[in-house]
């Protein structure tokens, strides 16, 4: 994960107001295992500063690469995020869940035979992969109306958000959702899509981080 000057003092400021919201701030969903407070233990770590942040994408790059594109990862019974699909998407089970819509982050639309399984189901975002937080903001509204019908059509409905690989656009609006449906904190959202995809290194944690102080108040 590089990070040049520009990005690395939005960075910065991002974790600054992290700093302050995770002082101040108690989460909707409260840790209810080891294994949580272990995930949000090391989300709290990995914000606290712009070095542990960088630090954290860079063992992540480390350690998982790329391995995981072509796998979902299940974040919440209704959401699930990954890399662009093919047509094996429509095969992914989660007990008697399936994916149901598609929100695609990539500046390309999706293969074939995943267009034609999804139709009007698909949501696509032309989102760049880096230094596009303006838009990234703009966008999240529209997203989570998105997801909003979709759950409100269909109680079983599973969304699947993507972008190339799954490991930062994906994971990044993911964690809005989150913080927008669940009630979740940044703290909470970034360590549950770390756990279930530890592979993400997530760029546009200045924008999430704004949208909670938003979204949360």
């Amino acid at each position: 994960m590089q990070i040049t000057k520009p990005r690395a003092i939005l960075l910065a400021v991002s974790i600054l107001l992290l700093g302050t919201f995770i002082l101040t701030r108690r989460g909707a969903g409260a840790a209810s295992s080891a294994q949580d407070d272990d995930e949000l233990a090391a989300a709290r770590a990995s914000v606290a500063s712009v070095d542990a942040y960088v630090a954290s994408c860079k063992a992540a790059k480390e350690k998982y690469g790329y391995s995981l594109d072509g796998d979902v990862s299940a974040v919440r019974p209704w959401l699930a995020i990954g890399g662009r699909p093919d047509a094996t998407l429509m095969a992914w089970r989660d007990g008697d869940r399936r994916i149901t819509h598609v929100v695609n982050a990539l500046e390309r639309d999706e293969e074939p035979a995943v267009a034609e399984a999804y139709g009007d189901n698909i949501l696509k975002l032309n989102l760049k992969d880096d230094g596009d937080d303006r838009r990234f903001a703009a966008l999240l509204p529209e997203v989570v109306a998105f997801v909003r019908r979709a759950r409100a059509a269909d109680p079983n409905a599973v969304v699947y958000v993507h972008c190339k690989s799954g490991v930062n656009r994906a994971p990044s609006l993911a964690m809005a959702l989150l913080i927008s449906l669940d009630r979740a904190t940044f703290v909470e959202a970034l360590a549950a899509v770390r756990a279930a995809r530890p592979s993400c290194r997530p760029k546009y944690v200045q924008a999430v981080a704004v949208y909670e102080d938003r979204a949360l108040g």
